[in-house]
């Protein structure tokens, strides 16, 4: 097993200097927001926390869907027959080929948690009054672990160019059903715009992420297991697909 984490780790080590540089340039902008607090930003002296906290977790989402789009670039870097039959020659071969991809992946998505932590925990350190963010990190952390859960059975079986594109379809899906019900749904709930935000910051500040997002991760652990079980049983319907 070391052997084929050392391999991904080898092949793919342009991609992690890549996808470090990137979280790097995210994550710097977060402090920004303990500055947004004098009276041109608008919002009321109480609002700043729940302001800061979403800011975070823009951060955090748009960190963990960077990584998660470079992940997949770990999955595919072994699509080849050759390379999927000389796996499958080796003692065990098979399972530590989709295991250790699977290691990988969740090794990088639990780094990029602990980096959104640890920048949340500086800016705790510079400004006391920074709330925490680490259970909206929690959620967004766990719903990644179940995107990948299902993606990467679909890409073992069907290779990478038909499992994006089942994923691409199961996205225009919601997207096609987001936007119809814009266009004809009852949007009253809304209300103006004030009232949104207003509605908006009051759900953050109510809404109990941190149970959420463990509740989520105690779900989305065992699904990732079988996920890869199932990974497993079809790698060899996959290699088929793969090119020469």
């Amino acid at each position: 097993m070391l052997g084929f984490l050392y391999k991904d780790i080898r092949t793919n080590r342009n991609w992690i200097l890549l996808i470090l540089l990137v979280l790097a340039f995210l994550n710097m902008f977060a402090p920004t927001a303990l500055f947004l607090g004098d009276s041109s930003s608008g919002l009321k002296t109480s609002e700043m926390p729940l302001f800061i906290n979403g800011f975070f977790a823009a951060m955090s989402l748009c960190s963990f869907l960077v990584v998660g789009a470079f992940a997949m670039n770990f999955v595919q870097t072994d699509e080849r027959k050759k390379w999927g039959y000389y796996a499958v020659s080796l003692p065990g071969g098979i399972v530590k080929q989709v295991t250790s991809k699977y290691i990988f992946v969740a090794g990088m998505l639990t780094l990029t948690f602990g980096i959104c932590c640890g920048v949340n925990a500086v800016c705790g350190l510079i400004k006391s009054e920074t709330p925490a963010a680490y259970g909206v990190t929690l959620t967004l952390f766990a719903i990644e672990l179940i995107m990948k859960a299902v993606e990467m059975p679909c890409i073992t079986a069907f290779g990478s160019k038909i499992g994006t594109q089942v994923k691409g379809g199961l996205m225009a899906v919601i997207v096609f059903v987001f936007v119809i019900y814009l266009l004809f749904g009852d949007l009253s709930w809304i209300g103006s715009e004030e009232s949104f935000w207003e509605s908006f910051f009051k759900f953050i500040g109510d809404f109990r992420f941190s149970t959420f997002g463990l509740g989520l991760l105690l779900a989305a652990v065992p699904l990732y297991v079988l996920s890869c079980v199932i990974s497993v049983k079809v790698y060899l319907r996959g290699i088929e697909r793969m090119e020469k």
